[in-house]
């Protein structure tokens, strides 16, 4: 039998769910924003401040939260009546969150990385070269897609559409 938590137990979790789907949600908005912001540096400085200042958000407030909020995100499903492959919303945010991290782990961390290291090594004139800019726009479109996915995720938490699961009986064919 599963482990049911009782209403405090699952009260903490919840807190602790959505306090990291807050500093994930935020921190990827502020990355966002940056990204933007990029592009309005002056000199090498300033273009090198920008890109730290998202490695620092990555590195400390998208990553842990991520991965926390997945972790309670399973807890919660399979600790209370919800169950994980009950609910078509549950498996939507599972996938959805197993992606967007998946997205952030395999594309960009390295995108950011690439830009760091451009930045860093030509200053100012990173920003001119083509490779500088089509990663920064891949960069701005998992950023929105990220988000995007972020929100329609609270959406379905809070509506819980689409129902049930419904288990398919298999007939034996005679």
């Amino acid at each position: 039998m599963a482990l049911k938590l009782n209403l405090k137990q699952k009260n903490i979790l919840v807190a602790l769910h959505v306090i990291s789907v807050a500093a994930w949600f935020g921190a990827t908005l502020c990355m966002l924003l940056l990204l933007f912001y990029v592009k309005k540096a002056q000199n090498g400085e300033q273009l090198y401040y920008f890109l730290e200042s998202m490695h620092v958000l990555d590195d400390n407030l998208i990553k842990y939260p991520a991965l926390t909020t997945l972790l309670t995100g399973i807890l919660l499903s399979l600790w209370t009546q919800w169950g994980l492959v009950k609910y078509y919303w549950i498996v939507i945010k599972l996938v959805l969150t197993i992606v967007t991290i998946l997205i952030g782990i395999f594309f960009i961390n390295d995108w950011f990385s690439f830009l760091l290291a451009a930045a860093k090594e030509r200053g100012y004139a990173a920003m001119q070269s083509q490779d500088f800019q089509s990663t920064w726009q891949a960069n701005v479109w998992a950023a929105v897609f990220n988000t995007a996915a972020y929100g329609f995720m609270v959406v379905i938490t809070y509506f819980k559409p689409f129902g049930k699961i419904r288990k398919t009986v298999k007939t034996k064919a005679d």
